[in-house]
């Protein structure tokens, strides 16, 4: 390994666990999506150049590298737009970091910053009406153990708009149901957190759920929804609430054919702002409600209730066939005079 190399390198470890992760408290998955993408730009450059892996350093960051990486991409990875951009932000990001020590580095990183982004497709965003929601919610038996956890676990995703990830980082003192007003503590993205409301229902089933999952002598941090392997309880895993959404998705579409095959933990957050939404709430107390930094990210449930577009098309709606033209508009003379053609 030269010496370059081994600053490279360096400087790629430095910022996968230490920039990411703690300086800019970016999620678990953000930064496995940034490992990811300089992991794959570094196998390109090693089969594309012809070059040892543990020789390939700053030189290989080139603008002209970097787009022939996008090209390979798309075209031989197939890869969507949107992956496309994501592995492009994770090499601009990483170059903005390297430059701050290295400022001989300023230009590779302005270089890849005038690197166009591909144009991604606006995906309608996917979610569930009230009545499919509530359809879906009456699925699990909470007369069993298991089926009165997947039913807490669903309620409070729906009612608070919580992403998978902030669901299952729910601990016990993440919860608030002795006060007027009864909320939940989420941790976000980046490490933000915001306090959430509990409808009232929500928090009755929450405290029945406590009850028989949780001892008195559990402690604050235990997780609120977890699974028990070999007698220890563990957080509750991505896997396994893909597996009981599947399982009463399935159940509730044999009575409501119009949910879809697929329902995700990301609908039950898209179906909660949708509802809010179409009945009042204004974006910008919904962008603080779904933990979005601004009104920006919340536009997308604007433009996507084409529901109420279609009520408010109606109320605007004159019907032609019924509408009799003024007199001016059928008498030829008076057109003439009105227009200076008498």
């Amino acid at each position: 390994m030269t010496e370059e190399s081994r600053r490279m390198f360096e400087k790629i470890r430095d910022f996968l666990t230490v920039y990411i992760p703690k300086q800019r408290g970016l999620s678990e998955h953000t930064a496995m999506s940034y490992k990811q993408g300089i992991n794959q730009f570094l196998t390109f450059v090693e089969k594309s150049k012809a070059v040892r892996y543990d020789e390939i350093s700053f030189e290989h960051w080139s603008a002209s590298i970097i787009s022939e990486y996008l090209v390979y991409l798309e075209r031989e990875r197939n890869v969507s737009a949107s992956t496309r951009n994501q592995r492009l932000y994770a090499i601009r990001s990483f170059l903005k970091y390297a430059r701050i020590s290295n400022p001989e580095l300023t230009i590779l990183s302005l270089d890849a910053s005038g690197i166009a982004t591909a144009k991604e497709t606006q995906k309608p965003v996917a979610f569930l009406s009230e009545n499919a929601m509530k359809v879906l919610l009456c699925q699990p038996d909470d007369s069993t153990r298991n089926g009165l956890r997947d039913m807490c676990f669903m309620v409070t995703m729906y009612d608070t708009a919580a992403r998978d990830c902030e669901m299952l980082s729910m601990r016990l003192n993440s919860l608030d149901l002795n006060d007027v007003c009864p909320k939940v503590r989420l941790e976000g993205k980046g490490n933000k957190v915001r306090q959430v409301p509990l409808m009232k229902k929500t928090a009755s089933h929450l405290k029945r759920y406590i009850k028989i999952f949780h001892s008195e002598d559990s402690k604050g941090d235990d997780w609120l929804f977890y699974t028990t392997a070999h007698g220890k309880r563990n957080q509750m895993s991505d896997d396994n609430v893909s597996r009981f959404l599947r399982k009463y998705s399935a159940m509730a579409k044999t009575e409501c054919p119009e949910i879809p095959d697929r329902v995700t933990p990301h609908q039950f957050r898209h179906s909660r702002a949708m509802h809010l939404y179409r009945n009042g709430m204004p974006l910008q107390l919904l962008a603080e409600f779904m933990g979005h930094a601004s009104t920006v990210s919340t536009q997308i449930y604007a433009y996507a209730d084409t529901e109420m577009k279609r009520r408010a098309i109606e109320k605007c709606h004159v019907d032609t066939e019924k509408t009799e033209l003024p007199d001016w508009q059928t008498d030829e003379e008076l057109i003439k005079k009105l227009y200076g053609l008498a």
